[in-house]
């Protein structure tokens, strides 16, 4: 069963397309990490299934159903900027978020303080979030979305703007999310997260869905290797060229691309032999990054891993539209900052929509 279907999903604003015949599945107890730059339409998606917006064609299913306010209460939510009333302290802020969600008495401070131990901040449970850091409000709002014990989670860049001990704070806590079974759909421009915390990875570009893997399958893929030497007689470097067409050599570097570990066996057993100081050996680009980049320029991606052909591929071309925001835009920007989103809520409200 999916938690999460989309498809052929369409959105607008003034005449500017934003998505673009989207399609998007996440399976029940997947953590499924959505990637894109600045613009290609993550924020949107997430409002859209949260019911903030309405799709201008296409379908979406959550939850098993298409009636959205059915089930907003089975759904938490972590935006990528969460506003606190900071005269509070966490416990007395989430006890007003739970009591505005139902829950009450013994039931209602057990589960504050369940989460509040879960994220980390008993100890700082009844100081004031004016004194807490960036990286401790951030811990808040993990608590917050999943006080009423979500079956789906929705998360939206959770690392923005920490620094690198907070985002090691935050992928921890993110990794535990695994273990209390719910769906997670996950936006993020750091790569990190997708590696370390996601079942499965999508590409969204210029309001589309350009390429999808299975994050196993990218940790398992080989990635290139460059070796680096003092020096390299040239009949060594004859004997390495020899070896496979995926040795290149320029100079003292030696590069691996696509690299085995048969083939850097061989390698470095070809540089022993020859009594030639090795300098330094080191993994190029991750294959994480080198799917996003290739998917964002349009390229083809499904033979990147010849063993991953089913888990890696390219959905749909990126190719620029006439009637898409470009980042730069004034359009995007404000509808970076919501402007579009308030404005489509007022104009439903103005028709006396519910």
């Amino acid at each position: 069963m999916n938690t999460i279907e989309l498809d052929n999903l369409h959105k607008a604003f003034d005449g500017l397309a934003v998505l673009r015949g989207v399609k998007l599945r996440v399976g029940q107890g997947e953590i499924y990490g959505l990637l894109g730059p600045n613009g290609a339409g993550k924020s949107t998606l997430m409002h859209l299934l949260l019911g903030f917006l309405r799709p201008d064609k296409g379908q979406i299913r959550v939850l098993g159903t298409t009636n959205i306010e059915r089930v907003v209460g089975r759904i938490g939510y972590l935006p990528e900027r969460l506003r606190y009333h900071l005269q509070y302290s966490a416990r007395e802020y989430l006890r007003f978020l739970g009591a505005f969600n139902g829950m009450t008495g013994t039931e209602l401070r057990r589960r504050v303080d369940e989460e509040l131990a879960a994220v980390g901040l008993s100890d700082a449970a009844d100081r004031r979030l004016a004194t807490f850091s960036r990286g401790m409000l951030q811990r808040v709002g993990i608590a917050q979305a999943l006080l009423h014990e979500p079956e789906l989670l929705l998360i939206d860049e959770p690392t923005g703007g920490l620094d690198p001990a907070g985002q090691s704070e935050m992928l921890n806590l993110l990794t535990d999310l695994r273990s209390r079974g719910c769906s997670v759909l996950m936006t993020t421009h750091y790569l990190p997260e997708i590696e370390q915390v996601c079942d499965r990875v999508g590409v969204l570009a210029e309001g589309r869905m350009v390429a999808e893997a299975d994050v196993a399958a990218l940790r398992a893929a080989n990635r290139d290797v460059l070796i680096t030497v003092a020096d390299l007689p040239v009949t060594v470097a004859e004997r390495l060229a020899g070896l496979s067409s995926s040795v290149s050599i320029k100079h003292c570097e030696i590069l691996l691309a696509p690299n085995t570990a048969t083939l850097q066996a061989r390698v470095l057993r070809t540089l022993l032999d020859a009594d030639v100081a090795v300098v330094a050996l080191a993994s190029q680009q991750s294959p994480l990054a080198d799917l996003y980049n290739r998917a964002i320029r349009g390229e083809e991606v499904s033979s990147l891993y010849p063993s991953s052909t089913n888990t890696i591929k390219l959905v749909e071309p990126a190719v620029p539209d006439a009637l898409f925001a470009p980042p730069g835009h004034p359009d995007a920007t404000a509808h970076r900052n919501g402007d579009n989103l308030l404005k489509e809520l007022l104009q439903r409200s103005d028709k006396g929509e519910e």
